[in-house]
């Protein structure tokens, strides 16, 4: 144990209270006022009105301003203000849209912020890291994220990554010669306390974050393939816009009105939309997965989480409730069968080696079964020693010393055994015997080995600590399973995720709850087999369910890389900042919120605020229905395109006056926008969506059955809105009329396929209205806007259209509502690829 002398530290930093309780929160309250928070002024946040602002400077924005300002000049002042309307509304709509989605991912990334373990009142909790000032009291343990520059009041073989600010590789000891502590440092090993010395703008964390200020999270790859997608359809668009005005100018159009076409259709046709629709889509399904206890830290993990195909999990807090119970006590003697069973000295060593009660389920168990008191001096539990040892001192002068962790660990550091209340040497028969002994004894529950010794003066560290000791017996445990594992595993395995538990405990205990959470198991493996396997086997075993038991920190990176070699998409669960490589190499790394440390919180891309693994398969559904939402709002947003493209094609070529005015175009736009942005966003997922196999994620998204998806859709809808135009116009010879007729069937017929397109399976439900209020009420004004159109004459002629009566409107609306009825056919036939194959498929 090293002690720092504090009393200059209190006095630097202004502390009046002991540092055994830290600031009290009114002193604490005072100097956060004084101080200000402990975070890097990333200057102001922009208001809804500026991102308006902003919105409205965009090129495609500024396009139709020109449109409208064209209409001015041109003396049409009743369309510009028809097309400066639509403007606001569009730029309203999407601004609202994205401020919504930008809120929600600013919003998880705040809940997923470190908290830091504070002493203050003379108790310890969690404090958000930003909350912290000068003067507080930190604990420090393995794993930890040091909040702030801090000076070491006391330390147990203390080692620190300094990498991030010093780009130091290797971990550095701090102690009594090196106490000063720098923010935004991680722990590795050891434990501490602190006194903060500088927080915010004035702690080298506040220097650091200025200088990655403006840095941005790279996009992911499905936004990379959208942003490469919408530059093609760029220059198609811009083709289309040119070529359609020019050949209808060359066959007799109006000039004026082929111009204003023109722009109209490029604002209509670019697809400016792709790459802000996966933004919004990731952006607010992560705030629902929020909502159900999955906070997204990467829109990347949202992206993946549907494409999982393998899961592996640890096990205390994750498959069980971490509610630790005592179960029964062993002695040493009595594990064998020797001797008479007296546990007092085992109870007595283990209540020495449980230090925190109120983080650790597991010693605040044991404390209670041996009612005993915390040790003075605490080693916590270190996962590459897998031990646990504290230190006190005795009314004759002497220390004791009591250890607890995995048997073998605590065997290997033991030269004598508690035999009938005598120390006995321990040799390698009775190593094997009481070995064997723990195993038979794994299946009752969790065990752990307690060893302990007497010293006349207080270990220097912690090796000195927990050597040349006695082993005293076991001790059982028991956590209950959590209720919903068993049809959270269920659900996986029928939607072909296999799912492997590694833990560290014995294989006796691993295979208990395997079989009691009812996981389906190809292989056992233990810790030590695996480092003598290849990277194929490993994928091979691991792949649709295994049990790794005696794993060791090294174990989970190695299977990670195995299983992504082997061409695996692999979740990794983990809470120590052992299991940080492995949660940072893992297609989708999974922190636990609770039970977690800084170190795997900040390396995965999601942190489970319950621990629980029935929320990681909500998690995977929810990635499901991100990923096929966003697979139908591309499908509907390129069919509607296409169709407009179509059908002033065609008019275009065929020597007649397109059916849609500029000014009608521009209103189009507007409904189209908001069916594709809003209710595609917010639809259920499909009640197939956890019974088919994983998508495969290196699948090109524009499959063949999807690009046929959207030219059917949209040969459909182009082929009823023609068909309604040429027969009014060869009905009444009125453009006005024809035009109304063709806007009709426009909005009855965009509607319908939208809905349609809104299920993968060919059976649209009407449920999905009152599940999706969206998709109802974009249904419900387009459909109404279409009524008024037919009945109020005024407004049809506001936008160059006349109504059509409501006999021929009812003709019209019916035929647009059931032609896209035959992509139902189309889907039920030829359902919507979700992969190209599967991976569990290929990996076979």
């Amino acid at each position: 144990m090293t002690l720092v002398a504090t009393s200059q530290i209190m006095q630097e930093s202004g502390s009046t209270q002991p540092t055994t309780t830290g600031l009290t929160t009114e002193e604490a309250t005072l100097r956060l006022q004084s101080h200000g928070r402990n975070a890097a002024d990333s200057g102001r946040e922009e208001t809804f009105l500026e991102e308006l602002l902003e919105s409205l400077r965009e090129p495609l924005v500024l396009l139709l301003l020109a449109v409208g300002g064209l209409y001015f000049f041109f003396g049409e002042t009743r369309d510009a203000l028809i097309v400066l309307g639509v403007v606001v509304a569009v730029a309203l709509t999407e601004t609202m849209i994205e401020w919504r989605a930008g809120k929600a991912i600013a919003a998880l990334t705040a809940m997923s912020d470190p908290m830091a373990l504070v002493w203050r009142d003379g108790d310890l909790g969690d404090v958000a890291v930003e909350d912290l000032v000068p003067g507080d009291l930190l604990d420090l343990r393995a794993g930890v994220r040091i909040g702030a520059d801090a000076r070491l009041v006391r330390a147990h073989g203390l080692a620190v990554d300094e990498s991030l600010v010093t780009g130091e590789a290797e971990p550095v000891g701090h102690g009594a010669e090196t106490p000063d502590l720098l923010g935004g440092t991680l722990v590795v090993r050891g434990s501490g306390q602190a006194v903060v010395t500088q927080t915010g703008m004035a702690s080298t964390l506040g220097r650091i974050a200025e200088l990655v200020a403006g840095a941005k999270e790279p996009k992911t790859p499905m936004q990379r393939q959208m942003g490469e997608l919408a530059r093609v359809l760029l220059w198609v668009a811009l083709s289309v816009s040119a070529i359609i005005p020019m050949i209808g100018i060359a066959l007799g159009q109006p000039p004026k009105e082929m111009l204003l076409t023109g722009l109209s259709l490029a604002f209509a046709t670019i697809p400016e939309e792709l790459a802000v629709m996966i933004v919004i889509v990731l952006g607010l399904g992560s705030l629902k997965l929020a909502r159900r206890g999955a906070i997204v830290r990467q829109l990347r993990a949202a992206e993946t989480l549907g494409a999982v195909t393998t899961i592996c999990t640890d096990k205390t807090g994750t498959l069980t409730q971490n509610r630790m119970t005592v179960l029964e006590w062993f002695s040493a003697s009595a594990l064998i069968g020797e001797g008479t069973g007296d546990v007092r000295s085992l109870m007595e060593a283990a209540g020495l080696a449980s230090g925190d009660t109120k983080f650790e389920p597991m010693d605040a168990a044991i404390l209670s079964a041996a009612n005993m008191p915390p040790p003075v001096d605490f080693y916590p539990f270190d996962q590459s020693l897998r031990l646990a040892t504290g230190v006190s001192p005795q009314d004759d002068g002497g220390f004791a010393i009591g250890t607890k962790g995995a048997v073998e660990a605590v065997l290997a550091n033991c030269e004598t055994w508690r035999r009938d209340g005598q120390d006995v040497p321990l040799s390698d028969n009775d190593r094997a015997r009481l070995s064997e002994a723990v195993a038979e004894a794994g299946r009752r529950g969790r065990i752990l080995g307690i060893a302990s010794r007497r010293a006349e003066s207080p270990p220097a560290d912690r090796d000195e600590a927990e050597r040349d000791q006695t082993f005293e017996g076991i001790v059982i445990l028991g956590d209950p399973i959590r209720p919903e594992v068993a049809g959270a595993l269920a659900g996986l395995h029928k939607a072909g995720v296999g799912v492997s538990v590694i833990t560290g405990d014995q294989p006796e205990t691993a295979r208990r709850i395997a079989e009691e959470v009812g996981l389906v198991v190809e292989h056992e493996i233990s810790g030590p087999e695996i480092a003598g396997m290849d990277q194929h086997s490993i994928a091979a075993s691991l792949a649709h369910g295994a049990v790794v038991a005696r794993a060791q920190p090294g174990d989970k990176l190695r299977i990670v890389n195995a299983l992504m070699e082997a061409g695996g998409v692999v979740m990794m669960t983990g809470d120590g900042v052992n299991d940080a490589p492995a949660l940072r190499a893992a297609s989708v790394g999974v922190a636990m919120g609770h039970a977690g440390s800084d170190a795997a919180r900040e390396a995965a891309g999601v942190v489970l605020t319950d621990d629980s693994f029935a929320t990681i398969f909500e998690a995977v559904r929810q990635g499901r229905r991100l990923y096929d939402n966003f697979r139908k709002a591309i499908r509907f947003y390129l069919a509607v395109k296409l169709a407009i493209i179509a059908i002033s094609a065609v008019a275009a070529i065929s020597g007649h006056p397109l059916p849609f005015s500029p000014v009608q175009i521009v209103i189009l736009e507007l409904f189209m926008d908001l069916g594709a942005a809003l209710a595609f966003v917010n639809q259920p997922a499909d009640s197939d969506i956890m019974r088919r196999p994983p998508r495969d994620p290196n699948a090109p998204f524009f499959q063949r059955e999807l690009v046929i998806d959207i030219v059917l859709g949209a040969l459909t809808l182009a082929a009823v809105v023609l068909a309604a135009f040429y027969w009014m116009m060869i009905q009444t010879d009125n453009l006005a009329e024809a035009r109304g007729a063709a806007l009709i069937a426009w909005f009855a017929g965009h509607v319908s396929l939208g809905f349609i397109m809104s299920f993968d399976d060919g059976r649209p439900r009407l449920r999905a209205l009152i599940d999706n209020p969206m998709l109802l009420l974009w249904i419900a004004s387009s459909l109404a806007f279409a009524a008024v159109l037919a009945t109020v004459p005024a407004v049809a002629e506001a936008v160059g259209a006349k109504s059509t009566g409501l006999g021929t409107t009812a003709l019209f609306a019916g035929a647009a509502i059931l032609a896209p009825l035959l992509m139902v056919f189309r889907l039920r036939a030829h359902p919507a690829p979700h992969g190209a194959g599967t991976l569990s498929e290929t990996r076979k």
